[in-house]
């Protein structure tokens, strides 16, 4: 039979009654559901509704539609209730499809919490209530915000912490999407999204994050952890997760299905099964959570002899969990293994094992599996594929300072920003990195656009071309020539890199003025400045706060060209307003209008 329950909120409040029936009254028909106010009035339209739906054989009420009540026939809801932010936001959610119910729940939750209390009454169409500077002050009021974080605690009260970048990222997010399906609407209710003019925080920021999401540990670190574990079972768990860098949700879900090629020389673990929230309070085993996730992954004899020993292949019971919870074959609770992780810990420093300053967690393993592999010169695609992230930025911002080299070629920027306007000292440490040319070979990594650039290295060659891939969507390859042939096409060896080339952070402004100084066709403004990241050999790449152009173009429109470009964004606004200016004063003096004048060339 359907009920009504009222949904509170931590501090006990009501925030809304929802009505629950299976449909047909069946004990395997699908559950639904359907949300009314918190007030006394909403309790009231609550129990109405159930009883209609018990009347009705547990079926829908003939008229009713989901989210909007009984419709009459050619009657519409005033626009002020149709397009109120809540209401357009949780239907958005509540029928939009290809998603999971757990991720369904997950949104509905946190426009309950976290946007609807700002802007629940606003209307979606109003550019007063939704526009930067409201979306703005709603993100600075989250950054204020404390929050609990982590594993709550068994005793006292839970520790206090502002709210993470990337939480404050995430719901923006949310906004940002109710926003853009409001832009997209038939016909559109608004003509842009206020959530693109946000400056959100980042991520690396310290503060929020303070640098405590990862510790990154050595082979003889995990060791010493490992022999401080008390149970053999979670030595074998420590094990498996490092050897693999798996999640915990994917470890802790292996089963004997998951072994293949196990008897032979190459054995994989295939990453196929993970648990996952059930959208009732529970978990269930179900697929990793993207596609990338699904993958088979090669291991190490240490990994096999540790799944051997829990078992290893069971042709009887394929589906069996090598790590459980009780005798019964129950889920491991990450909150149950984190007790005896944390323990483990603490032996682990009082015995010198584990330096006092580092308190890793359990997915510290899986940081630290990535760790090891980029020590030893596999790529970052190779750590992409292995840890199975959907994508190749989030293993770049996660472990690309571990690089090779990364912090030699950090100092080199950093000596180049401080001798900015000096010429940089000397360093003969660069050539000395150049093979033996009785052996030498060159790793050349060729651009969509021609231009090639050779290093000595070919892990840094190979880093070069994923990172072009990654920010400029097309392929570069990268392949060996003979240092000798090199050398004779390109006048020597000098030009061959022993570190990673230059890279800056640019911002770009642009537009074309006609001779009678209006725009010739739709281009930045001083508000629309755009990003990328160029490399030394690019044209817009520089050092310098900001720098600016203005060009007679050649040919029969009389075009001039404005350019700004520069690392300070506020300068490169300055820089192309004034090279706007500059424009507008020389743009009617075109050579090709036949009044005399010669081309120009001005710059900063």
């Amino acid at each position: 039979m359907a009920y009504v329950k009222a949904m509170q909120n931590k501090a006990g409040e009501v925030t809304s009654h929802r009505v629950r029936w299976r449909l047909g009254g069946a004990r395997d028909g699908d559950w639904q559901s359907e949300l009314f106010d918190g007030d006394e009035a909403g309790a009231e339209a609550a129990a109405i509704f159930c009883a209609a739906v018990n009347e009705g054989g547990q079926q829908w009420p003939p008229g009713w539609v989901k989210g909007k009540g009984y419709i009459v026939a050619g009657v519409e809801e005033p626009d002020d209730v149709r397009y109120r932010f809540d209401r357009f936001a949780l239907e958005m959610y509540e029928n939009r499809t290809g998603i999971q119910d757990q991720y369904r729940q997950d949104c509905l939750r946190d426009l309950r919490r976290w946007i609807i209390p700002t802007f629940g009454n606003c209307d979606i169409r109003s550019v007063e209530h939704f526009c930067g500077d409201t979306v703005t002050a709603w993100v600075r009021q989250l950054e204020q915000t404390m929050v609990t974080r982590g594993q709550a605690p068994k005793q006292g009260p839970a520790k206090l912490r502002p709210m993470s970048p990337k939480t404050i990222r995430n719901l923006h997010g949310l906004l940002s999407a109710v926003m853009e399906r409001a832009v997209r609407s038939e016909p559109p209710l608004r003509d842009r999204n206020p959530c693109a003019l946000t400056r959100l925080p980042r991520t690396d920021d310290d503060g929020a994050d303070g640098g405590e999401d990862i510790e990154f540990l050595t082979p003889d670190e995990v060791e010493g952890l490992v022999s401080c574990m008390e149970r053999r079972s979670d030595q074998l768990l420590a094990i498996v997760k490092y050897g693999t860098g798996l999640r915990w949700g994917e470890v802790s879900a292996l089963a004997p299905e998951c072994l293949v090629d196990w008897r032979t020389a190459k054995p994989v673990i295939r990453v196929k099964r993970a648990w996952k929230k059930d959208g009732k309070g529970g978990y269930k085993i179900g697929m990793p959570k993207s596609k990338r996730g699904r993958r088979s992954i090669r291991v190490s004899q240490t990994v096999v002899a540790a799944i051997e020993e829990l078992g290893g292949e069971d042709n009887a019971d394929p589906g069996r969990l090598f790590f459980t919870g009780d005798q019964n074959g129950n889920r491991l609770h990450y909150s149950t293994f984190y007790d005896r992780w944390q323990r483990a810990v603490l032996r682990a420093k009082e015995a010198g094992l584990l330096p006092s300053h580092k308190s890793p967690t359990a997915h510290d393993l899986r940081h630290s599996h990535a760790a090891v592999l980029l020590s030893e010169g596999r790529g970052l695609t190779y750590v992409q594929r292995r840890l199975g992230h959907e994508s190749i930025k989030t293993t770049s911002d996660t472990y690309g300072h571990l690089l090779p080299e990364a912090d030699d070629d950090a100092m080199e920027i950093i000596d180049r920003s401080l001798n900015r306007g000096r010429p940089p000292a000397p360093v003969p440490a660069q050539q000395a990195a150049r093979p033996a040319p009785a052996s030498s070979v060159v790793h050349v990594v060729t651009f969509p656009v021609g231009h090639q650039e050779a290093f000595w290295r070919p892990e840094v060659a190979r880093l070069v071309a994923e990172v072009w891939r990654l920010e400029c969507r097309s392929l570069a390859q990268t392949q060996e020539h003979a240092a000798s042939a090199w050398a004779a096409r390109h006048g020597g060896l000098d030009g061959v890199r022993a570190s990673m080339p230059g890279r800056a952070r640019v911002w770009i402004a642009s537009a074309l003025f006609s001779a009678d100084g209006s725009r010739f066709q739709a281009g930045a403004v001083a508000d629309e400045v755009t990003t990328a990241w160029t490399w030394e050999w690019e044209e817009h790449y520089t050092s310098e706060p900001a720098k600016w152009s203005v060009v007679h173009a050649e040919g029969l429109q009389a075009l001039t060209q404005v350019r700004a470009w520069g690392v300070d964004e506020k300068g490169v606004r300055s820089a192309f307003t004034h090279a706007c200016a500059e424009a507008l004063a020389v743009c009617g003096q075109h050579p090709v209008l036949g009044s005399g004048g010669t081309p120009v060339q001005t710059d900063s």
